[in-house]
């Protein structure tokens, strides 16, 4: 087996070591990892150990087949999406690090895991310049990290497969990565039989991977796993629903006495008919069809019941809204935002040491121990645009900062409140309320109309630029023809004592 140095340097462990700690690692790594397979496959709408009756043909399995959904992707998606970060206090790390690396998309697949598994992982590794660090989302599916307390903020080892498990070939078989204190290995093989392994040191006293967890607990809460039951009585409510459309959605007939011709086969829309003497006694009947409304009004039920528990508003999963007021949206939408506001806590103090990570890898010391530096979400309350804008207006003129109010925009990111912040204040610099009165009234004179002070007033007000009490000691210019006259001379206010 043969051993590269990327930095010149003699690793901490050798290719024997290192088979021996992926050995040891291997069976732990596998307890962990089968029951997140297994609930991947219920998040992805997969049926599992699912009982069916003997000799159940091949109609009943497709109905079955049919009935499952990913309900909880749906909910595990609808409560990640819920939590975007789209800032972060210092700016210069979040340029650096977050936005460098694309993470404004990759975050998706940290905090999907996080929401899903109890856990998602942020590696931070060194960049190729030495001035530049590379943040990678690292799936729960694939990585295993031990941590000596569970309190710590770093794991002592890591240990991830770097590509997707290749069809046909053994679980273990693959290109792994071992991440501890002092460097990153990476090699290919198994495990317990590592072959082309690389070294590289990363500078760190600490493996650089950060669990993004979905509690704060010892052992971080999946918000989905505990779920599963809800879920599979969707499932069941679903295939009676289908049985019922299959086989019970019109009238079943039946008879009595008589006898029919093995040969002939009944259908829906057929008539049955008994000869001979057997059939003066025949009788014939139906049974009434079955009521789907029923079936519908209970599986309706068990997805209200999913949405309870998952705390997820129920118009999101059943997609109905019918003349619902702004305040009775709000109400539906309240155990959902207070549940993001929890996982909010949890999942950002995830992120910022990931963020504190990357500053301690860049040199920014500073920035490595701050506790103050915060990341910040994007707003994803459901609120009209006119809502807002109210809201803003009033504030404005009571606190004045325009960013925080302007972040409350539905779909602004943090760079669209800041430019548009930005473009307020200059635009409130660029003239005294005197000197826009007066340019209003220059605009309208090249029209050939002299404004009031009344109508000056309306418009400023109108356009935002809130004319109070400079206005009031303005009149229009008196004689002249607004028509014919200079813009510059034929309007210019004059002033009363």
């Amino acid at each position: 087996m043969s051993l590269i140095l990327l930095d010149g340097t003699t690793p901490p462990m050798d290719a024997a070591a290192l088979g021996a700690l992926g050995a040891d690692l291997k069976k732990d790594a596998q307890a962990t990892w089968a029951p997140l397979r297994t609930l991947q496959k219920h998040i992805d709408g997969q049926l599992l150990r699912t009982w069916m009756p003997e000799n159940v043909d091949a109609e009943y399995k497709d109905l079955l087949r049919k009935s499952a959904s990913p309900w909880l992707g749906f909910a595990r998606d609808a409560i990640a999406q819920g939590c975007i970060v789209s800032g972060y206090t210092n700016t210069d790390i979040w340029e650096r690090a977050w936005r460098a690396n694309g993470m404004d998309g990759r975050q998706d697949v940290v905090t999907r895991d996080a929401v899903g598994f109890g856990r998602g992982f942020v590696a931070v590794l060194p960049g190729s310049d030495g001035d530049s660090v590379v943040m990678r989302p690292m799936s729960a599916l694939d990585t295993y990290a031990v941590y000596a307390d569970p309190w710590d903020e770093y794991p002592e080892y890591v240990l991830h497969r770097r590509r997707p498990r290749a069809a046909g070939k053994p679980f273990w078989q693959g290109d792994w990565m071992l991440i501890d204190s002092e460097g990153i290995y990476r090699f290919k093989g198994t495990p317990d039989t590592p072959v082309e392994m690389t070294f590289e040191s990363h500078g760190m006293n600490f493996a650089p991977v950060v669990g993004v967890s979905n509690t704060l607990d010892a052992t971080p809460i999946s918000s989905i796993a505990d779920k599963v039951p809800v879920y599979k009585r969707i499932v069941d409510g679903t295939f009676t629903l289908q049985m019922l459309q299959r086989y019970g959605a019109f009238p079943q007939k039946w008879m009595a006495g008589g006898e029919v011709d093995p040969g002939v086969r009944s259908s829906v829309d057929g008539l049955l008919h008994a000869s001979g003497e057997a059939g003066e006694t025949a009788r014939f009947g139906a049974f009434p069809a079955a009521d789907l409304d029923k079936a519908v009004s209970a599986l309706d039920a068990h997805i209200k019941h999913f949405s309870a528990v998952v705390q997820v508003p129920p118009h999101y999963l059943l997609g109905a809204v019918v003349n619902m007021s702004a305040e009775g949206i709000a109400a539906a939408e309240a155990g959902y935002h207070r549940n993001l506001s929890a996982r909010k806590k949890s999942i950002g103090e995830g992120y910022e040491l990931a963020m504190r990570t990357a500053a301690a890898m860049l040199g920014e010391s500073a920035a490595a121990a701050s506790t103050t530096d915060q990341v910040e979400w994007e707003n994803v309350s459901s609120w009209s645009l006119s809502q807002v804008s109210d809201f803003v207006q009033k504030m404005e003129t009571i606190t004045g900062p325009l960013e925080p109010l302007f972040r409350m925009v539905p779909g602004w990111t943090k760079k669209d409140a800041e430019d548009a912040a930005k473009a307020a204040r200059e635009m409130r610099s660029a003239s005294s309320p005197g000197e826009l009165a007066n340019l209003i009234q220059s605009i309208y004179l090249g029209v050939g109309k002299v404004l009031s002070s009344e109508e000056a007033r309306e418009i400023a007000n109108r356009a935002g630029a809130g004319l109070r009490g400079e206005l009031e000691q303005i009149t229009p210019a008196s004689g002249g023809d607004a028509g014919t006259a200079p813009v510059e001379t034929a309007g210019q206010p004059t002033t009363t004592p």
